[in-house]
C-alpha cells in the first residue's frame, strides 16, 4: 500500500484535481451501494411477514433463513484481505452488488421454503464484500476523520434501511409481493454495474504475486496478534441489534404485526422510527468518537442500548411510550458501527486495513447466525419480552470487554490527506 505522497512521485498516478475527484467518487459510489444493500435487507424485513403464510414458515424458520444468509456472507468476508492485493476493489464490489440484485429478482419465483433459503444464501454472498471493502477504502482515504467518514458510510446504509420498509409497504398496496421482489433487486444490479465504470484506486506494490500473497498472510497474523483489534471485534460479536440483519430488521415487524396485532403499515412505520434514529446516530456518535476517547463513548452507548432494549421488551401497546422508546432505542442501538469501524482503523494503521476489516467483520458478525436462531427460538417459546432481556445482557458484556482496551491517540489534524487503498 502506498501513501498519497508516494503515489504522486515517479510517476504520479493522479493529479491533485484527479485525487479530489477520486475521493468524491469513492465516497459517493461506496455510500450509494451501501444504501441499496440496506434497502434490500430493510424491505425483506417487511416482506418476510407476508411471505410466511404462503411459503409455510414461522419464527424459527425465519431464524434459519437469516442464519444461512449470515453464515455465507460472513464466511466470505474473511477472505477479502487476501483477494484485494490481486483483484480490483471495484470488481469485487461490482460483482457482489450485482449478485445480490439478481438473487433477489430470482426470489420472486420461489415456491418453497428451501428455495427461499438457497436464494438468501446467494444474497449473503452478494452482500459480503460491501462492509469489508467499503470500510477499508474509506478508512484509508480519510485517516484523520475516520469517525466521520465511516459515519457517512453507516448513515448511507441506514438511509436505505429507512426507505426500504416504507417503500415496500406502499408497493404492497398495488402489487403482489413477488413483483415487489423484482423491483427490490433492480437498484442493487444498477449499483453493481456502476462499479465497473469506476476508475480503480488500487495501486498494488511492485512485487510478485507470491510476495503479495505472503504479505497478505502476514497482515492477518499481525491482526490476530493485535489485542486491541481482537477486543473491538469481540465487542461487535456479542451484540445482536444495530447491524446488518440484526434483531431490529429481522423480528420487530413480525412482532408488531403478529404479537401486537397491528396493521402491517403501522408495524412497518414503527420500524421506521428505529431506522430514522439510524440516520442521525452514526453522525452524532462518529463526531463524539472523533472528539472524545472512542472507548468511553462506546461504553456509554452500550449502557444506553441495554436499558432501552429492556424497555422495548416491556412495551405491550401502541402508545406514546412505545414511540418514545423506539426513538431513543434507534439513537443508541445504531451507535456501534460508526465507532467500532473507526477503532479498527485506529488500531490497524495503514498497512493492515484490508486484513483488519476482514477479520473484524468475520469475527464480529460470526455470532449473527447464533443470535438469529436464539432470538427466533426464544420468541416462539418464551415471548418477545424475555428475548429482549437476553439480548440486553449482551450489551453489558460488550461494555466489560472494552475495559482492557488501550486508548489510541487521535491522528493529527494535519494528516487529513488521503491514503490510497491497496
Amino acid at each position: 500500500m502506498a501513501t498519497i505522497a508516494e503515489i504522486q512521485t515517479a510517476p504520479p498516478l493522479f493529479s491533485e484535481e484527479q485525487l479530489a475527484r477520486q475521493r468524491r467518487w469513492v465516497l459517493g459510489i461506496t455510500n450509494l451501494s451501501h444504501a441499496f444493500n440496506h434497502m434490500n435487507s430493510g424491505m425483506m424485513s417487511v416482506l418476510y411477514a407476508v411471505m410466511m403464510a404462503p411459503l409455510g414458515f414461522g419464527y424459527a424458520e425465519l431464524g434459519v433463513i437469516q442464519a444461512v444468509n449470515s453464515v455465507i456472507g460472513q464466511g466470505l468476508q474473511a477472505g477479502y484481505g487476501f483477494i484485494t492485493p490481486f483483484v480490483k476493489r471495484s470488481l469485487i464490489l461490482g460483482t457482489g452488488n450485482t449478485l445480490l440484485g439478481l438473487s433477489t429478482v430470482f426470489m420472486s419465483g420461489a415456491s418453497s421454503f428451501n428455495q427461499l433459503v438457497a436464494l438468501r444464501a446467494i444474497g449473503g454472498a452478494g452482500t459480503s464484500p460491501q462492509h469489508v471493502v467499503g470500510a477499508s477504502i474509506l478508512s484509508s482515504w480519510f485517516p484523520a476523520a475516520r469517525g466521520k467518514a465511516l459515519a457517512f458510510h453507516t448513515t448511507a446504509g441506514n438511509v436505505g434501511t429507512v426507505i426500504g420498509p416504507l417503500l415496500v409497504v406502499a408497493l404492497l398496496r398495488f402489487m403482489d409481493w413477488r413483483l415487489v421482489l423484482v423491483l427490490i433487486g433492480i437498484p442493487s444490479i444498477i449499483a453493481g454495474l456502476s462499479y465497473f465504470l469506476l476508475r480503480d484506486v488500487v495501486t498494488p506494490a511492485p512485487t510478485t504475486r507470491k510476495a503479495r500473497a505472503r504479505a497478505g498472510w502476514s497482515a492477518y497474523v499481525a491482526c490476530l496478534k493485535n489485542r486491541d483489534l481482537l477486543l473491538v471485534s469481540a465487542l461487535f460479536m456479542v451484540g445482536a441489534a444495530g447491524r446488518e440483519g440484526g434483531i431490529n430488521q429481522l423480528y420487530l415487524v413480525p412482532h408488531f404485526a403478529n404479537d401486537l396485532e397491528l396493521d402491517l403499515v403501522v408495524a412497518g412505520s414503527l420500524l421506521t422510527i428505529v431506522q430514522v434514529g439510524g440516520l442521525v446516530a452514526p453522525m452524532i456518535w462518529g463526531y463524539l468518537s472523533d472528539t472524545f476517547p472512542r472507548k468511553f463513548v462506546m461504553q456509554s452507548a452500550l449502557i444506553a442500548t441495554a436499558v432501552t432494549t429492556v424497555w422495548l421488551g416491556s412495551q405491550q401497546a401502541l402508545d406514546i411510550l412505545l414511540f418514545a422508546n423506539l426513538g431513543i432505542y434507534g439513537l443508541v442501538s445504531n451507535s456501534r458501527q460508526a465507532i467500532t469501524q473507526a477503532m479498527v482503523g485506529d488500531y490497524a494503521g495503514d498497512d493492515l486495513q484490508d486484513a483488519a476489516f476482514s477479520l473484524y467483520y468475520t469475527m464480529g458478525l460470526i455470532s449473527g447466525p447464533f443470535w438469529a436462531l436464539v432470538m427466533g427460538a426464544i420468541m416462539q417459546t418464551q415471548g418477545f419480552e424475555i428475548a429482549m432481556r437476553v439480548i440486553s445482557v449482551s450489551y453489558i458484556l460488550g461494555m466489560l470487554i472494552l475495559i482492557p482496551l488501550r486508548i489510541k491517540p487521535k491522528a493529527p489534524r494535519a494528516d487529513s490527506g488521503v491514503v490510497a487503498a491497496s
